[in-house]
């Protein structure tokens, strides 16, 4: 197992050197030219493509993976496979489409502060959010034959593509530009994997009516469950604090805390990537040895991880004037707790992916609601108590408690 971790580890941190190049560019265009202000409208949208993205895939992407791994070498039950999930996410997608055109003003309104100048923001989605969903699809397509390398080279080019894409459109139009490049990104990564899928698939068949079979669309209950509370109400959540943080402690805060994130979501990549492309699917096999999987993960991956954070916390000034603009040095304070809540994430993620890539639907569940809403609560409380300072100390709370509550329940099968 280690030989093949390692070749995956070192060509995706190839992967993350060039998504933290491409990170890099783009914040620093996003300080220069779209400012605090504007980075916390941006961070709101992205938040709330998140709950969309979520909603409409129901779960699927992990279903995706499980089944095209196990059905991969029977040609039938994989083209009923991937048509029921063709056919399902073609569905969600137009539904959701249909709402964002019909509530295009409102939550206009909801997301940007009250404001309705970004209504036409809604309707670009609607319009594209198909292409936008079976993005997500393709690459979990590819993920489920266990083609890492491609999966890589997928991310890889479709970054690239999108980082010329974004810059232009910053460049020349602020934050609506931004805002569309949040969209029109996701298409890029589509586009990509249809070129890396042909050898195995034809499109036309994901969307063929005659392989439709509702016995998976059974067998997909506890996935959309999942889903529901994880993804959907996760991002729902999120969405919530940080508009919390603009009411409570103002818009420029609200843009320091989304720069902070987006530090954040580049080195957290690296876990949640290598976890997507090789543990999971590991995981989800059907004779797999759990206890050396999740071994080798807290050997291999966090002690290396946690390193590199220690040193990002030593480096944190220089990361802010060399990523951000003057406006942002605030932001030092909140290095610490941070730092913190991600060790402690990055931890926990490889419970959280055994929960469901076992189908434990209940335990997953309840564990969600009940981080969720430490989550949301502290974050509040601590936001009115001390201000912004106060929503890391609670996320690194949060994730303390999940991972405890985590370990406890497979205190057992881990001895």
């Amino acid at each position: 197992m280690q030989q093949p971790l390692f070749k995956i580890t070192s060509l995706n941190s190839i992967h993350i050197l060039l998504k933290l190049i491409f990170g890099f560019i783009t914040s620093k265009a996003l300080a220069l030219f779209v400012g605090a202000n504007g980075m916390a409208y941006v961070g709101n949208f992205r938040a709330f493509l998140n709950v969309l993205e979520n909603f409409s895939l129901l779960g699927i992407q992990n279903a995706v993976v499980k089944y095209v791994s196990e059905y991969q070498h029977d040609k039938l039950k994989l083209k009923s496979v991937l048509a029921t999930f063709g056919i399902l996410l073609l569905t969600s997608s137009i539904a959701i489409s249909l709402f964002l055109i019909l509530g295009a003003d409102y939550l206009s309104k909801q997301i940007f502060n009250h404001s309705e100048i970004y209504s036409f923001m809604f309707y670009s989605i609607a319009v594209v959010f198909p292409l936008y969903v079976f993005s997500t699809f393709c690459i979990s397509v590819v993920n489920g034959f266990q083609e890492y390398k491609n999966v890589i080279y997928i991310q890889i080019i479709s970054s690239g593509i999108a980082l010329i894409f974004s810059v232009f459109f910053i460049y020349y139009y602020s934050t609506i530009g931004a805002l569309v490049s949040l969209i029109f990104a996701p298409i890029f990564v589509f586009f990509v994997s249809l070129f890396y899928l042909k050898k195995h698939i034809r499109f036309r068949d994901v969307l063929s009516i005659e392989f439709f079979d509702f016995k998976v669309v059974k067998n997909l209950s506890e996935y959309v469950l999942m889903a529901l509370v994880s993804g959907v109400i996760g991002s729902f959540v999120l969405l919530k604090i940080r508009t919390d943080i603009v009411a409570i402690t103002g818009l420029q805060n609200a843009g320091i805390y989304e720069g902070l994130q987006r530090i954040s979501s580049y080195y957290l990549l690296f876990v949640s990537s290598i976890m997507a492309i090789y543990f999971y699917p590991k995981l989800a096999e059907a004779n797999s040895n759990s206890k050396d999987i999740v071994f080798n993960y807290l050997k291999t991956i966090i002690p290396f991880f946690a390193t590199g954070l220690l040193i990002i916390y030593f480096l944190r000034k220089y990361i802010i004037q060399v990523l951000f603009s003057s406006e942002f040095e605030s932001m030092e304070s909140l290095f610490l707790w941070q730092l913190i809540g991600d060790v402690l994430k990055a931890t926990s993620l490889i419970f959280g992916t055994l929960l469901i890539a076992k189908k434990q639907t209940k335990v997953f569940i309840i564990t969600e609601i009940i981080s969720l809403s430490i989550m949301y609560f502290s974050s509040n409380w601590m936001l009115h108590a001390i201000g912004i300072n106060g929503i890391v100390q609670a996320y690194a709370f949060t994730y303390l408690i999940y991972l405890v509550v985590l370990v406890i329940y497979f205190r057992k099968q881990l001895k």
